[in-house]
């Protein structure tokens, strides 16, 4: 009699054991290959902050859906080791692949948009208000599996134009807090800074993304100038249309080519 029979006749569950056994290797080998896809915190190194989708009828909806997430990613490329994607060639990509309504990032085109801003994580978020109250809904999404690592909500009562700025605050400090990295306090106390405090100008500098978005270079390129004429002191305004102006340039020369 073979001799595994005899063992089996005497220990009549050592099948089921070794199909158990059998399942529960199959299962670690599928968890680590599932695991080996996944990207970890300390991984992080590009971020890619995607214009928010505004739900609803909301006042100075450009404020929210574009000028909120570039504040945002402002204060982001401040943290040591994080690149954030420029937002001009943020708005390239958005043009190629026809993507220039927010809120259409999804966990199966994310790792395609991904590659293409060279970003291993994208930042997506929702924007609602109810009343004089707003309530922002960000989530980092994994460039390479497309699963959500983390979300983080923050809400707040808009009376006045610097509530905005609180309101990204608030945002940015709760992301730089789950990716975990340290931050010299210097640093923290940019964050949040009122990139101006003329609520005209930042509407014409949050509404230059929404045309640049589209591929309407020459009219985010007019609001942008209109931004820094509004108030003198809008240097990021100037920087964002001085470099929006050399890639309008460079996609005319490859066009005329």
């Amino acid at each position: 009699m073979d001799s595994t029979l005899e063992v089996e006749s005497v220990y009549p569950n050592l099948k089921e054991v070794k199909m158990q056994s059998q399942t529960m290797k199959r299962f670690l080998l599928y968890y680590a290959i599932l695991t080996s896809s996944r990207l970890c915190l300390a991984q992080i190194d590009t971020l890619a902050v995607m214009p928010f989708q505004v739900i609803g009828d909301v006042a100075n909806a450009d404020i929210y859906g574009y000028g909120l997430p570039d504040a945002i990613a402002n204060d982001l490329a401040r943290i040591p080791g994080i690149t954030v994607v420029e937002r001009i060639r943020l708005s390239s990509v958005l043009q190629e692949m026809a993507l220039s309504q927010a809120g259409i990032v999804t966990d199966k085109n994310a790792p395609q948009i991904g590659e293409m801003l060279g970003a291993n994580v994208i930042v997506v978020g929702t924007v609602q208000k109810m009343g004089d109250e707003v309530r922002v809904h960000a989530r980092a999404m994994s460039a390479v599996s497309g699963e959500v690592m983390f979300s983080v909500k923050a809400e707040k009562k808009i009376r006045e134009f610097g509530d905005v700025f609180e309101l990204e605050d608030f945002l940015a400090q709760k992301i730089i807090l789950q990716l975990g990295r340290k931050i010299s306090q210097a640093k923290l106390d940019e964050i949040g800074r009122e990139a101006t405090l003329s609520e005209d100008a930042f509407k014409q500098y949050s509404s230059s993304f929404r045309y640049f978005d589209r591929g309407e270079y020459e009219h985010g390129l007019q609001h942008l100038k209109r931004a820094a004429e509004l108030d003198k002191n809008f240097d990021w305004a100037d920087k964002v249309r001085i470099r929006a102006q050399q890639a309008f340039e460079e996609l005319e020369r490859k066009t005329n080519k």
